[in-house]
């Protein structure tokens, strides 16, 4: 029994001095209260509390790429951010790093971001970087876009200008120099500003009013129909016959104009007057004279007629000495062209000349040509 006794005592004795001689093991560790911080465009001051453990843990900071627009220092337990304001219309970014002098935590990075700045004097407008005015003047309305308080003004007299809101108005009377001219609008605020170059056009350049006067119609293929019946009979006409000379006498300015005896004496017909092309557009499918004759798209294949309502565009040349008819491509037709239509006695829709003047139709590409101004 003392025997064993001993030997316990003896094994305790090992055991205390094994344990004396084990190194405790610490796990080194960093907490930011912020992993990054964000300003807006008035910038200011904030802090990054930096929390080591344990507590008397060495941590450094360190800015890899400084920048003038921020910076940061050290404050006890904090890394304080100073950041100044933004005045550019572009957002802010950066970053520093918490470091160990001795490696025994991971390198901590925050970044610090900012707003973009609001631009003093920032415009801009809905208006085009050019604007023609026709000979005739008019208007021209644009909305401008600004922060601060703008003013607009133009390098010569012959445009006069209102504004409403944010609204402008730019107006010009009628061009009878006989010379074209020009003027720049500048819209302000601050020191930015927004130019719009303005121009207008001379009389000889308007190309609603170069499409006033008589035209002459001309095609690649005439036929001829005395009774509205298909046949063979392939036509040339006399150029000076009343059917193939027509009348295009102002409408509403800038909108319509007036074809006055195209195909027939008397016909009267509005078309559309396109801004875009210079050109006009033809609503084939419409009663021209109170009698109930129609103007009609001429559809021929090979065994009968055909007719449609349909909106032609007619394209001029360069010199204004032409309009081109763009017709439409039918299925089954071997012919597009034009022509009249009435009515005969059964109330049935025949082509005009049952019992009047016989109709020509003209086939093919169909031209329209300058005969007097």
């Amino acid at each position: 029994m003392r025997l064993f006794c001993k030997l316990i005592v003896s094994l305790m004795a090992l055991v205390a001095v094994g344990c004396s001689e084990v190194e405790p093991v610490v796990v080194h560790s960093l907490t930011l209260s912020e992993g990054g911080v964000v300003f807006d465009s008035e910038g200011g001051q904030k802090s990054v509390v930096v929390t080591p453990f344990p507590e008397d843990m060495a941590w450094s900071l360190v800015v890899a790429e400084p920048k003038e627009w921020y910076g940061v220092e050290v404050e006890g337990t904090s890394v304080v951010v100073t950041v100044s304001p933004n005045t550019q219309a572009i957002e802010r970014t950066a970053l520093f790093e918490i470091v160990s002098p001795t490696g025994v935590f991971d390198t901590k990075v925050v970044t610090v971001s900012q707003e973009a700045g609001r631009v003093q004097g920032s415009i801009a407008t809905s208006a085009a970087e050019s604007y023609e005015f026709d000979s005739m003047g008019g208007d021209y309305t644009f909305t401008v876009y600004a922060e601060d308080e703008w003013s607009v003004e133009c390098s010569a007299d012959w445009i006069s200008i209102e504004t409403a809101d944010s609204v402008v108005t730019l107006s010009a009377a009628e061009n009878s120099l006989g010379e074209q001219r020009s003027a720049t609008v500048s819209v302000k605020s601050g020191a930015q500003s927004v130019d719009i170059a303005v121009s207008q056009q001379t009389h000889s350049q308007n190309g609603y009013l170069k499409l006033l006067g008589q035209w002459e119609i001309t095609a690649t293929k005439w036929f001829y129909s005395p009774n509205g019946s298909l046949n063979e009979l392939d036509y040339n006409p006399n150029q000076k016959d009343y059917y193939l000379i027509f009348k295009m006498e102002q409408g509403e300015y800038g909108k319509t104009l007036i074809m006055k005896d195209f195909l027939y004496p008397g016909t009267t017909l509005e078309v559309e007057y396109d801004s875009q092309s210079g050109g006009i557009v033809i609503p084939f499918g419409w009663t021209v004279l109170s009698y109930d004759v129609f103007l009609y798209i001429t559809l021929i294949n090979s065994n009968k007629f055909s007719f449609a309502s349909l909106e032609v565009a007619a394209t001029p040349s360069e010199d204004y000495l032409t309009l081109t008819l763009v017709m439409p491509a039918v299925a089954g037709f071997d012919y597009v062209g034009f022509g009249l239509w009435t009515y005969n006695d059964n109330g049935d829709k025949i082509a005009f000349g049952y019992r009047l003047q016989p109709t020509m139709f003209p086939m093919g590409r169909i031209v329209f040509r300058k005969y007097t101004n």
